[in-house]
């Protein structure tokens, strides 16, 4: 049970590396909002296409074959890039199948990676099955969790290794730390740092007159789990899962932004501009919204009572029933649902406007809906909601009043600009 523990929290700490990763690039990128966007089915950057800007794309089947100026925000099933990125890749995939050039690092969060081209920078690869082709280069240091990690390209860095089968056949001109049950080095495998893994096996080396490592080789057996193993387990496990939902809420929130541009900026003007109407809109949604639940669960009983009185003596009391529940059931379905969404997205404009004042601290005009501040934000938030007892009742006023704004930025949206409460920028020109 302790070792199913054990690989559980590894596994999410694994997730957890990789996500803020991403994270951590994509607040580098300096035009995030008016980056080029792409979604469908598939999405294809030919050979014949240029970018200038981020490329952000969530679609099943994700291909760029052309030069893409700035980082790439890729989400999808198949993920394969063949051409030039002059910034960093980061990819939430099924499989993703990297060959070309990519100017800075690049961030794998997929079932199955392959990385054959060159990275300017650092790798981190976070998946089931990991290779590095005999032709990659990774310029700086390469960091990988999963299950089956094979190396035979050059790493010019160090290379970091936490997996159940690891082989080795490239060159790495840093230090190697590995870790994991089986470890097998072939020729013409090239260390030249220090190799230190930690293993119950000693590793397989082999044909070792084929293998050059320069450094000091030293084997670890695994540390024994102690009694507050567990106990740091379960920190481990709250803290990945709370950065998981901020993770996710960020992400929704720049799909949202870059989707709904036009709404979002409409939203933002009434949390910003008319907070009081915002909380009060919010509370009459939350009304509509168990109103709506409680029929929804009246309509669900009504049409089992009536399907059972249907053959009855009381046959024409049991169709009107039925009737009526068949009315409202995908109005009250709806309801539901888009009041679910609407309360989740609440926190993340409410975080917006926590975050435009917080930067507004340093910088006299940050920009409405940059991603520093949803970031900046969605960290106070979470770290507020952590609090007992007050952070629930926190966590559903954030819902409350940015789903009051969302629906006053809805209401609002296509009124002439002149009706609009007026920005500070516009105020003072």
């Amino acid at each position: 049970m302790k070792t199913q523990t054990t690989d559980i929290a590894t596994t999410l700490r694994r997730t957890a590396y990789a996500a803020f990763a991403v994270l951590a690039s994509m607040l580098l990128t300096a035009h995030a909002m008016a980056a080029a966007w792409g979604h469908g089915d598939h999405v294809q950057i030919s050979n014949l296409h240029r970018i200038d800007d981020d490329f952000y794309a969530f679609a099943n089947t994700v291909t760029v074959e052309g030069f893409v100026d700035g980082d790439l925000m890729v989400g999808g099933f198949n993920v394969s890039t063949t051409g030039e990125v002059t910034g960093s890749e980061n990819v939430f995939a099924y499989e993703y199948h990297q060959k070309g050039k990519t100017g800075g690092s690049v961030r794998s969060f997929a079932a199955r990676s392959v990385i054959e081209g060159h990275v300017g920078r650092s790798l981190l690869v976070c998946g089931n099955e990991t290779r590095i082709g005999s032709r990659a280069t990774i310029r700086r240091e390469a960091r990988i969790y999963g299950d089956r990690v094979t190396v035979d390209g050059t790493i010019m860095g160090d290379l970091v290794v936490e997996a159940s089968r690891i082989e080795i056949r490239g060159q790495i001109d840093g230090n190697v730390r590995l870790k994991a049950k089986e470890i097998v080095i072939h020729p013409p495998a090239v260390i030249k740092g220090d190799f230190t893994y930690t293993s119950d096996n000693e590793a397989e080396i082999y044909n070792p007159e084929g293998v050059t490592i320069l450094g000091e080789v030293d084997w670890q057996l695994p540390e024994m789990e102690g009694e507050g193993d567990e106990e740091d387990e379960e920190i481990t496990i709250s803290w990945v899962l709370g950065a998981s939902k901020l993770l996710a809420a960020f992400l929704f929130g720049i799909i949202f932004i870059g989707l709904f541009r036009r709404y979002a900026e409409s939203t933002f003007d009434q949390i910003r501009h008319r907070f009081s109407l915002s909380v009060a809109t919010g509370f009459l949604a939350l009304f509509v919204c168990l109103l709506s639940l409680i029929m929804l669960v009246v309509s669900l009983i009504l049409l089992v009572a009536g399907w059972s009185l249907v053959t009855g003596k009381l046959a024409l009391l049991g169709a009107m029933m039925v009737i009526f529940s068949t009315l409202t059931l995908p109005v009250t379905s709806f309801a539901g649902v888009s009041g679910g969404v609407l309360f989740y997205s609440g926190k993340i404009i409410l975080a917006l406007l926590v975050g435009f004042h917080l930067v507004r601290l340093f910088r006299p005009e940050p920009v409405a809906l940059g991603k520093g501040q949803l970031f900046l934000g969605l960290v106070l938030l979470t770290l507020l909601f952590a609090i007992p007892y007050v952070g629930f009742v926190l966590y559903i006023l954030a819902g409350i009043i940015g789903a009051g704004a969302i629906v006053l930025g809805i209401k609002n949206c296509h009124r002439p600009a002149e009706t609009l409460p007026k920005t500070d920028a516009q105020a003072n020109t």
